[in-house]
């Protein structure tokens, strides 16, 4: 759909909406509507990506449609075309429920996802759609009805007093886009889960989405129907390639979807069916010819590539002047300690006076960077690209760039620091596990960077604790079974080495894990009925834990064998020199 179009296609539900004002009033507000659809409509229309940094594009010339599935078939393989639902109309998605959500892996297209159904919503008169950004919560002090009557309509002046709002969102003319559900902030996520059902239940005639990451519990709200979005079918990567790279590229677009098509690994082809790290491999081809093993490698070419080659996928690329006379060395640095400091922050969206403040403060503790802080944001803004201008504030293309130079930062610490930021995790996890969950893409990724510290640290203690809580389980404790269960499962995942899963329980714990993962942040154990909604039998949780009871210590004492091993052969390699 074209811009031009955009009048015709809105102009109708926004009549409907003001059809209960006065001729003058709804004249104004008629157009003062328009005016932030308007604005709205290009914000998503036209987007960058990070193989599009330098300027703009249509979104729809990149946007190949995803697909989504019931949340219930998230642990299926999604071969089946029955059961993998397309998100090209948005009215379609709502047929049989006014509330989704759609959850998704880190890059899986969530929130271009949102844009496409944006403008979808226009284009096929689908009542008038609302974006919100749900990391803006982080910055603003009240509630999400606060922030929309604020921020958004009293602000834009789309109606002129709070009983005229109320009036308008009570006529069920909108579509509301709550994005990065995930991206709140764990102090607030609580209050802002609470007051996002309040509002949902006010105004319950609306239409809702809301997109988060997997675990966060988003599956638990009343009301909402829950779906995952599918990876790419191997079939799909070519389509998807094909739309990344200008027409004018086809020749190197048949390149890589030949040597796409000649990888043999499943690994790899799993890895890419992920549309950001198949960007990813876009990014880096002419770079670099193999796809790494380890994703934090992958997130390394990305850094390598976009450091030296120019914003397009062109052959003719050049390398643009540094402003700020930092090596790449230095650039790497400082992303790391910035990406550090703001992870752990919960920053991800950084306002200009927070990265001034982060920036300076570098350089206060390491004296060896000297820059000037608006050179460096420059360069990476514009000569680099790792950030992107988002209103006034800044960001990473991905937020899974910010979480690799975090992660990367602390597998370089000497060991006591290691110590010290891996207790603090510790100790966040068992404060309630939120943590170990809403952090897991992160996990994942510090564990691939420095495993023997994450799995002697982190990693052994908290299993052996969970394990000393299982010997206290009787007989039909089922909701205290599941608890271990999921916890031990979560933490197999996340924090162990991918080889160390392969061995001893892993094979009949892990892979054969069938459990729902839900309620895993509660205070509370499930109930029999709970069970029962998430068809959690409990003679499978029975089964499950006798299984854990039976191998668990056999596994820890494996993992700890395989660490000491490695360092009796290191030491015996030193010994050589």
């Amino acid at each position: 759909m074209e811009l031009v179009d955009f009048k015709k296609h809105i102009e109708s539900p926004i009549n409907s909406v003001f059809k209960g004002l006065g001729e003058e009033l709804k004249h104004v507000a008629k157009n003062r509507m328009l005016e932030y659809q308007l604005n709205e409509y290009k914000r998503n229309y036209f987007t960058k990506t990070l193989l599009h940094r330098s300027e703009p594009i249509k979104l729809t010339d990149f946007y190949l449609p995803l697909h989504i599935a019931k949340f219930k078939d998230r642990r299926i393989t999604f071969t089946s075309d029955s059961k993998r639902i397309s998100t090209e109309n948005v009215s379609s998605l709502f047929d049989k429920s006014n509330y989704i959500t759609i959850i998704g892996s880190a890059g899986s297209g969530k929130s271009t996802i949102v844009k496409y159904l944006f403008l979808d919503s226009v284009s096929r008169n689908f009542k008038i759609p609302i974006k919100v950004e749900l990391r803006y919560l982080n910055e603003y002090d009240g509630s999400i009805t606060d922030y929309i009557f604020d921020k958004i309509f009293l602000f834009h002046k789309l109606g002129f007093s709070v009983k005229v709002i109320d009036r308008l969102l009570n006529q069920g003319s909108f579509i509301f886009f709550f994005d990065g559900y995930d991206e709140i902030n764990s102090s607030k996520k609580e209050q802002s889960t609470h007051d996002i059902d309040q509002f949902v239940n006010r105004y319950s005639s609306n239409y809702y989405l809301i997109t988060s990451r997997p675990y966060t519990n988003i599956d638990t709200l009343p009301l909402f129907s829950n779906y995952v979005v599918c990876d790419l079918l191997f079939t799909e990567i070519p389509a998807f390639v094909k739309k990344q790279i200008p027409e004018s590229e086809t020749e190197l677009a048949e390149k890589m979807i030949k040597a796409i098509a000649q990888i043999e690994s499943h690994s790899y082809k799993s890895f890419l069916s992920n549309p950001l790290l198949l960007s990813m491999f876009i990014l880096t081809y002419q770079s670099y010819s193999e796809i790494p093993q380890k994703r934090s490698d992958f997130y390394k070419q990305v850094f390598d590539t976009l450091y030296s080659v120019h914003d397009s996928v062109s052959k003719l690329s050049f390398v643009r002047e540094k402003q700020s006379g930092l090596t790449k060395e230095g650039f790497e640095d400082l992303l790391k300690l910035f990406s550090f400091i703001s992870y752990f922050e919960e920053k991800f969206l950084y306002q200009p006076d927070y990265l001034e403040r982060k920036l300076t403060y570098i350089k206060e503790k390491k004296k060896s960077f000297s820059f000037e802080n608006q050179k460096v944001i420059e360069d990476l803004q514009v000569a680099i690209g790792i950030l992107n201008k988002d209103g006034l504030a800044y960001t990473f293309p991905h937020r899974s760039l910010q979480e690799f130079f975090a992660a990367n930062y602390i597998s370089g610490l000497s060991e006591s620091n290691k110590r010290a930021v891996y207790d603090k995790i510790g100790t966040a996890i068992k404060s309630g596990w939120l943590y170990l969950i809403d952090n897991y893409h992160f996990l994942s990724l510090l564990a691939e960077q420095d495993y023997k510290s994450i799995v002697s640290i982190l990693a052994i203690p908290l299993l052996e604790k969970e394990f000393s809580r299982a010997a206290g389980v009787v007989t039909n404790e089922y909701g205290k079974m599941h608890d271990i269960l999921a916890k031990v499962y979560l933490i197999s995942t996340y924090l162990l080495q991918p080889a160390l899963r392969l061995e001893a329980i892993h094979h009949d714990f892990c892979i054969n894990y069938s459990l729902r993962m839900v309620s895993l942040t509660s205070d509370k154990y499930l109930t029999l009925d709970q069970m029962k909604d998430y068809d959690i039998r409990p003679s499978k949780v029975m089964a499950d834990f006798e299984l854990l009871e039976k191998k668990g210590d056999m596994w820890i004492q494996g993992i700890k064998g395989n660490i000491e091993e490695q360092e009796r052969s290191d030491s015996d390699i030193i010994g050589l020199i």
